[in-house]
């Protein structure tokens, strides 16, 4: 009986790590969005929303809009903003995510009164006139990131 009891236990610890080192690849549906980058172990990384939380239609400046990703919750708590740089990336990935407007996205990364966008359009290169967009009288898209 006791080496049931063992056994048993073993068993229950060994499912229980299994659970902990769940991978995940770049492209996958997780935690309500989906994985664009990964670290070295593949079980932690940044997960872009699947939709934009904000669009031009919307007309939202970057604190509202920021307030809205925040309060974002598919797949659990803990979006946010990207970074300049994880905005970046979802651009570079933009083929494995979809619904994009051909807009300006906002990103966290803040200037002197403004802060970084991405244009997501086909034209121009990337960038509208600015990368650069005023906090309070500009009105673009935010599409939210988590990590995991």
């Amino acid at each position: 009986m006791l080496r049931l009891i063992y056994i048993s236990v073993l068993g229950i610890i060994l499912v229980s790590c299994n659970k902990q080192n769940k991978t995940y690849s770049l492209g996958q549906d997780a935690f309500g969005g989906i994985v664009i980058q990964l670290d070295e172990t593949k079980q932690h990384g940044l997960v872009a929303a699947k939709t934009d939380q904000v669009t031009f239609a919307m007309h939202k400046n970057w604190q509202d809009s920021k307030a809205i990703v925040e309060a974002y919750s598919e797949g659990g708590d803990g979006w946010r903003m990207p970074t300049k740089t994880e905005l970046e990336l979802i651009h570079s990935q933009k083929s494995n995510l979809t619904g994009f407007d051909n807009r300006d996205y906002w990103s966290s990364t803040l200037g002197n009164n403004t802060a970084w966008s991405k244009y997501f359009g086909a034209s121009l290169g990337g960038f509208t006139t600015s990368p650069w967009k005023d906090l309070s009288n500009c009105t673009l898209c935010t599409r939210g990131v988590k990590e995991f």
